[in-house]
């Protein structure tokens, strides 16, 4: 038998506690997005939103190894949907070359709302992945969360970042790089389905525990409604 799964209150307060952290005293990037939630009432409630029925998703897994499962489930999701707008920012795409990359999966959309519709979804995809991981790490203590998971995410940014090059034409070597396409999406099937295999093993808390403990001057920052 399991223990007990964790209910959908306790997903959304350790969420919005990661959040508030990554706030004051995440990495830049980190700092950036969470305060583009905090600090805009429309971003965070179309975030509080989605990651809801996230989080219910998990919470509704009877038994705490169910729940592992939908949340690397979740984190995998998370970091397909944040691909897009990293790759067109890494890339440094602008005028035509990014107009063809948002209609390879926006289709005839209008250019303009296609571009707001991939900001604001690469926003809110960021933040709950960045929460994702904290439960997993903190809150269910799987150290899957930490290293196998960026690893994961590192894999499949280099297999998405040679698809659009490919589908765009954007390299030299295109030809040679379609070929590896295939290898490199069959090693994101075998990593994903490693990580899903993999029984639980204690996290390295030492960074969590780093960014929440308190200080003189730690006041909780008012999340907007």
């Amino acid at each position: 038998m399991g223990a007990l799964a964790i209910d959908h209150a306790r997903l959304m307060r350790a969420s919005g506690d990661r959040i508030e952290a990554a706030a004051r005293f995440g990495t830049p990037q980190q700092q950036r997005l969470a305060r583009r939630l905090i600090e805009d009432a429309g971003t965070w409630q179309a975030w509080e939103r989605e990651h809801d029925g996230l989080m219910r998703k998990v919470a509704a897994a009877r038994r705490d190894a169910a729940q592992i499962l939908v949340l690397k489930s979740t984190s995998f999701a998370l970091i397909e949907r944040m691909s897009l707008f990293e790759y067109m920012t890494n890339r440094r795409l602008r005028g035509g070359a990014r107009r063809r990359a948002l209609a390879l999966f926006h289709g005839s959309r209008a250019y303009t709302d296609a571009m707001l519709a991939e900001h604001g979804n690469f926003i809110r995809s960021a933040c709950s992945h960045l929460c994702s991981n904290h439960i997993g790490t903190v809150v269910m203590l799987d150290g899957a969360f930490q290293e196998p998971m960026a690893r994961y995410e590192d894999l499949f940014r280099e297999y998405f970042q040679a698809f659009c090059d490919v589908s765009l034409g954007e390299r030299a070597d295109a030809q040679s790089l379609r070929a590896l396409l295939p290898y490199l999406k069959h090693q994101v099937a075998e990593l994903r389905r490693a990580i899903l295999a993999m029984p639980r093993t204690l996290p390295e808390l030492a960074h969590e525990a780093g960014i929440r403990r308190p200080t003189g001057d730690t006041v909780r920052m008012p999340r907007p409604r």
